[in-house]
């Protein structure tokens, strides 16, 4: 299930006219996004009724045991310490033994079993669509270790809140793919080192400190598993080569070779998180669902030295800070985009960096991977990012629609790609948002994209004479219009299947034949229409140049081509 908004899932589970159905279908809803569950999984675990003894779900994920509470209400409101408090007294009744709830025996007794162990962790979740105050949280989080304590249990016991603004920013992350979870991270603070501020004004929780590199570090056991922290960033790690390459080696070397020096040579390193906690007792920070916004290339640096050299000790400290954003939707995805852009001032972030965590950029992700055929869609930067015929580049992506989309190979000579990342009204007219949101049919713009990117794909690897060759790097964007036009003009006329079919046959040996054909013949009298005596990359940069050769190409000689390849497509997937 998927919601706009959190007023969007109120009103769909009040719709219900069951509370019962509806705080089920609010603890599934939570329980898929948050801990990747199937239904058939969810249905064993959930033990919701009259007798549940405080348990409404229950899960084990690695040594953390989890208990959902759920609660559901139409009219969101302030809830008080001593009604969850009620609920809380039922389920440590439960746990104990003293009022079982007989779904969830062997959750229960596998829990008992682990309640002397320091790594092991019980997350109490109350999720709610009402609203609960930190104040609240606190107080609960104090009785519950207060019991832990009286019961000489040595097991981790979090009291979790979901209320109605943490549920806004699930529902967020859902809806624009910013998966996977990171789950609960914890870093030690040391007395005098960390600063917390909640402005009014923009309802912002932060929290500054210095904490120790290698407490970061063993969030992780691979290099991969950082992806998962890099999700809000605008880049991926771009790679041990070249100019950025040299300065990752000289971050790795200085937290191995001068630890003690590494906190003053290091700008630090930003987060985002849905919840950010400070627990007073045990001097730690914690975070839930942290986000590396800035660092991310540091990071990934100091975890390759760390790993080469055996994961060693060390004193090496860094400058950490960490926000807690108001989830209001696109406001909230415009005000990171300007904390990112402005904490990275010092090093060059392109205008396609900072669209590359667009909520329609992560749709189109997304989209790319339904269509089939294997595609993948490189919205980043980073050293993965390369394009073929089945890995697209959002850049390169861009400027190819654009001057297809405009008529303007020209454009495509030029080059300038970051422009049309910079000027809103041409980045809208590329990766329109109502566009991209449509489910998947036969024009639907990625289906688009997925046309041009074939045509693309195919023309960088056609076999044309020496003389076209030479001019190819400024024919081809003419060439590439010229065949997109065509093709659109020719669909409309004789294709009569649906979009699967559609791809199918732009992938097709008959259509890369048909593109292949025709082609040289349209680089041919692309090459002729340059006048003798101007040089080409001035000439092909025109708008006359555009004009001459958009008025000199047959749209009988492509059909011809066109329809033969189709009838040999057709015959083939009817055989």
């Amino acid at each position: 299930m998927e919601f706009k908004d959190v007023d969007d899932l109120i009103r769909r589970l009040s719709a219900l006219n069951d509370n019962i159905e509806a705080t089920k279908k609010l603890t599934d809803f939570y329980a898929t996004a948050r801990l990747k569950i199937d239904s058939s999984l969810f249905d064993r675990q959930y033990t919701d009724g009259s007798d549940d003894g405080g348990i409404d779900f229950y899960h084990v994920q690695d040594s953390t045991f989890i208990i959902f509470q759920t609660k559901f209400s139409v009219s969101s409101r302030k809830v008080n310490s001593s009604e969850i408090l009620k609920e809380i007294g039922k389920l440590k009744n439960t746990l104990t033994g003293v009022n079982p709830n007989r779904k969830a025996e062997d959750f229960v007794s596998q829990l008992k079993k682990e309640v002397n162990n320091k790594n092991a962790n019980l997350e109490i979740v109350w999720l709610t669509t009402n609203v609960v105050d930190q104040s609240v949280k606190e107080e609960v989080q104090k009785d519950i270790n207060e019991w832990r304590k009286a019961n000489g249990w040595q097991i981790n016991v979090d009291f979790v809140v979901v209320d109605r603004y943490s549920l806004e920013n699930v529902i967020y992350d859902v809806r624009h793919g910013y998966i996977p979870y990171t789950g609960k991270k914890t870093l030690k603070l040391e007395p005098g080192q960390w600063m917390e501020t909640r402005w009014v004004e923009t309802n912002v929780y932060s929290v500054v400190c210095s904490v120790c590199v290698n407490d970061l570090l063993r969030w992780f056991n691979t290099s991969e598993e950082i992806n998962q922290f890099l999700q809000k960033n605008v880049r991926e790690f771009l790679g041990e080569t070249g100019k950025v390459g040299k300065i990752n080696k000289a971050i790795g070397q200085s937290y191995l070779s001068d630890p003690d020096w590494f906190w003053y040579k290091h700008n630090g390193i930003i987060i985002l998180a849905d919840d950010v906690f400070i627990d007073k007792e045990k001097n730690e920070l914690v975070l839930r669902n942290p986000q590396i916004i800035n660092g991310g290339q540091t990071l990934k640096a100091l975890f390759s030295a760390y790993i080469k050299n055996n994961r060693p000790e060390n004193s090496a400290k860094v400058l950490l800070r960490i926000y807690r954003l108001p989830y209001e939707d696109a406001e909230t995805y415009k005000r990171s985009i300007e904390i990112i852009s402005a904490l990275n001032s010092q090093n060059k972030i392109n205008p396609s960096d900072l669209k590359s965590t667009d909520p329609r950029q992560v749709r189109l992700e997304r989209l790319f991977q339904k269509i089939g055929s294997g595609y993948r869609y490189w919205r980043k930067r980073s050293k993965e990012a390369k394009s073929s015929r089945y890995s697209i580049t959002m850049r390169n992506l861009a400027l190819r629609y654009y001057v297809c989309k405009r008529n303007v190979p020209h454009e495509g000579v030029r080059g300038n790609v970051e422009e049309l990342f910079e000027e809103d009204t041409k980045y809208n007219e590329i990766f329109d948002e109502g566009s991209i949101n449509r489910d998947l049919s036969a024009n639907h713009i990625a289906i688009n994209y997925v046309t041009i990117w074939n045509i693309d794909q195919i023309l960088s690897h056609v076999e044309l004479p020496q003389i076209d060759s030479e001019y190819f790097q400024y024919t081809r964007w003419f060439v590439l219009v010229d065949v997109y036009r065509k093709l659109m003009e020719w669909k409309k006329r004789k294709f009569e299947l649906g979009w699967k079919s559609w791809v199918d046959f732009v992938e097709s040996y008959e259509f890369e034949k048909a593109v292949n054909d025709y082609s040289k013949y349209a680089f041919k009298e692309c090459r002729k229409i340059r006048p003798v005596n101007e040089e080409p990359r001035s000439f092909f940069r025109t708008k006359e140049a555009t004009k001459k050769f958009l008025s000199k190409t047959s749209s009988q000689k492509f059909d011809a081509y066109m329809n033969q390849a189709y009838k040999k497509f057709k015959n083939k997937i009817e055989k």
